[in-house]
């Protein structure tokens, strides 16, 4: 199988159904993968700032959910294994499991922690250094939707607990990829506001605004950044240790920890091995099956 269409398998196998939407999100989408991944790839020396964190006020306790986490840390390590320059960028109350999932598998991995309140100082402080970036990614974090204001898949407002990093990522020039699942992420701006409206429950109140150059749609957003790290050891086959961050273990490993630090799933709302309700058998299946793709198309 020739490397485009093994890339374009693989965005069919992120966008696996999970009773969202996403294979038909993922439609107009198509293609986002490549794009993405080739603007990584071919980069001389890609310098990336990957946003996420997806904080679920309703949970019990609340916390940042598995999902978004997990892919940031796979895509930034993928990214310094391609001999670039990475840091994450969250907010205050997803800090705690960001923190932990870097802690554990990108020791060292800078965190830019955005403050609820002085959040327009913070921001000011760092445009000279993001203004140099060459890559703006965006992991499941939320963005706002037509007003103005970010909201879950239930179409609860959620800005009392979620800084606007939308600002950050839509500022300077860099190539901007867009990772979501649900319609309410930032780079989901990029589908047609009818379809998401059509397509998820509530779309058309919490549709997203903020496009991207390049969006990948996953039944679930840690799916997608797989695919992503997939894509990008298939066309940089001189970095075998890509491979690595492909293997279910690896995000098993990486989700355990992330649910120790107070990790909720997103749907069931409450600290457990999964991610958007499905059980570590049901989630590592795309898993496997992005690993053995990249194995196959080498």
């Amino acid at each position: 199988m020739h490397i485009e269409q093994t890339i374009a398998e693989l965005e069919r196998v992120a966008a696996r159904e999970v009773g969202r939407g996403s294979e038909a999100l993922a439609a107009p989408a198509a293609g986002g993968l490549l794009a993405a991944a080739r603007s990584l790839a071919s980069a001389t020396a890609p310098d990336a700032a990957v946003f996420t964190g997806f904080f679920i006020p309703g949970a019990e306790p609340p916390a940042a959910e598995t999902d978004g986490p997990l892919g940031a840390v796979q895509i930034a390590a993928a990214v310094r294994l391609l001999g670039g320059r990475c840091r994450l960028v969250t907010d205050e109350p997803c800090a705690p499991v960001v923190e932990a999932a870097v802690a554990v598998a990108a020791p060292g991995l800078p965190v830019d922690v955005a403050p609820l309140r002085g959040y327009e100082e913070w921001a000011a402080a760092l445009l000279p250094r993001y203004a140099r970036l060459t890559h703006l990614i965006a992991c499941e974090r939320v963005g706002p939707g037509v007003d103005g204001r970010p909201r879950n898949m239930r179409g609860e407002d959620i800005s009392a607990h979620t800084a606007p990093l939308d600002r950050l990522y839509a500022s300077g020039s860099a190539f901007r990829i867009g990772i979501g699942d649900g319609g309410n992420e930032l780079g989901m701006g990029r589908l047609p506001a009818e379809l998401v409206g059509r397509v998820v429950a509530a779309g058309e109140r919490i549709r997203c605004v903020v496009g991207a150059d390049a969006l990948l749609v996953g039944g679930t957003s840690n799916w997608a950044a797989a695919a992503l790290v997939g894509a990008l050891s298939l066309l940089r086959p001189e970095v075998p240790a890509l491979r690595t961050l492909l293997e279910p273990t690896w995000s098993y490993d990486l989700l355990a920890a992330i649910v120790r630090a107070g990790a909720v799933d997103g749907v069931r709302r409450r600290a457990t091995l999964s991610v958007d309700g499905l059980d570590w058998p049901a989630y590592a299946e795309p898993l496997a099956l992005v690993a053995e793709l990249v194995r196959a198309g080498r």
